[in-house]
């Protein structure tokens, strides 16, 4: 149903306080949400719960929507990405009414319980909107993979476990235990993996890491040491898992991916980063491409770059660049490398991604031939819509 223009006229003069406090509204609503609902953190990072990536992702997700509430069109991109991270951590339909009391709950409280019903009443019915783009296009997305037993978390047995690289970074290799047919994916998507820890059910993406075979899926996991709270799923993976051991898989994901027709492309990776990239990388080698590939990879020490004995084979020397973590020679070799119709891919942690996207605004490259892949939730890496603080913790 459309808003009536009353209720556009009260989400016009109320997003303001969301543009100001977002953060602290959405990490009310979580808190909420899990005291009441335990069982749907089952389909929630918990690492990204308590580091706040999470609740601040859903607070840019709400005011965006808010401010293009009457071209929501605009924001499909962002909605699609979102909903096939949603599809991949089995969200369904009837989650979003229970996520809408605690959205209005998580108003009223913020404004001291005195928050009008007329205010409510706007907020409810954009958040029916807002929802039910995301709702139609997952019911696709679901489709897509056939029968509910494929929509679902599936046993693979890990095949492979080896070091590639030190860190440590740990490559795994899956094979459904049920001998049933792996649905194809392009290079750039990512799966899913759930495992159980203390009773509890725990999930994370990863990018894949290879193109497809039809036969094996692959990833490669960098052992989180020196950040806190450490990612759970990559830590039991890497510290408690062995070949032959079951782990629950959902089928690949993502929009992440090559853009069709370009005549150069250039991938940005910073450490663990690779591995997104690699499978491109590998993709365009398969396609007899190679020759339209350079990749620029920074790492701390050489001993860290994961694939490069794979990228070696596949790229001529003037393709790929190993750069030790020298902010001058990134900038050098970008001003080398850039063209006018490069399409550039970037994947590593924000900060890096940031410093690499400033350093092409200064080459003045044109921001709709930038593709970044991200490790947290992509609508947390805004920083020009809601404010990133708040006083309460979604867990």
């Amino acid at each position: 149903m459309p808003l009536t223009a009353d209720q556009k006229q009260i989400l016009q003069s109320t997003s303001p306080i969301f543009k100001e406090h977002g953060k602290e509204i959405t990490s009310i609503i979580y808190k909420h949400l899990f005291a009441d609902h335990p069982e749907l953190l089952d389909i929630f990072n918990r690492t990204n719960q308590k580091n706040g990536t999470q609740p601040f992702a859903l607070a840019n997700t709400m005011y965006l929507a808010i401010e293009n509430i009457d071209d929501l069109e605009v924001l499909m991109p962002q909605f699609l990405l979102i909903s096939h991270k949603h599809r991949a951590s089995m969200v369904r339909p009837e989650h979003y009414p229970i996520l809408r009391k605690y959205v209005l709950m998580a108003i009223d409280e913020f404004l001291g319980g005195m928050a009008d019903p007329s205010i409510l009443g706007a907020w409810s019915a954009a958040y029916n909107m807002i929802t039910s783009c995301f709702m139609g296009i997952e019911k696709k997305l679901y489709a897509e993979l056939g029968d509910k037993h494929e929509q679902g978390f599936i046993p693979f047995k890990i095949i492979k476990k080896e070091i590639i690289a030190s860190g440590p970074v740990v490559a795994f290799t899956f094979e459904r235990n049920d001998g049933g047919k792996l649905r194809d994916y392009h290079s750039g998507q990512y799966t899913t993996i759930r495992i159980k820890k203390d009773g509890l059910y725990h999930l994370r993406h990863y990018s894949l890491t290879q193109p497809f075979d039809g036969k094996t899926y692959s990833i490669a996991i960098k052992q989180d040491i020196d950040h806190e709270p450490k990612g759970i799923v990559s830590n039991e993976l890497i510290t408690k898992y062995k070949e032959g051991d079951t782990v629950l898989l959902s089928l690949p994901a993502g929009t992440y991916a090559l853009v069709k027709e370009a005549k150069h492309h250039l991938f940005i990776a910073g450490g663990i980063g690779i591995t997104v990239l690699s499978a491109m990388i590998k993709d365009l080698h398969k396609q007899g491409k190679s020759d339209m590939a350079t990749l620029i990879h920074c790492v701390a020490s050489e001993d860290q770059a994961a694939f490069e004995n794979e990228m070696r084979k596949i790229l001529p020397e003037d393709q790929y660049y190993l750069l030790l973590q020298s902010k001058h020679l990134l900038q050098g070799t970008l001003e080398k490398i850039i063209a006018s119709e490069t399409q550039v891919y970037i994947c590593g942690s924000p900060v890096f991604m940031n410093k690499v996207k400033e350093y092409l605004e200064r080459l003045a490259h044109p921001l709709s031939q930038i593709h970044i892949e991200a490790y947290l939730p992509s609508l947390s890496l805004i920083e020009d819509a809601v404010k990133n603080h708040s006083a309460v913790k979604a867990l």
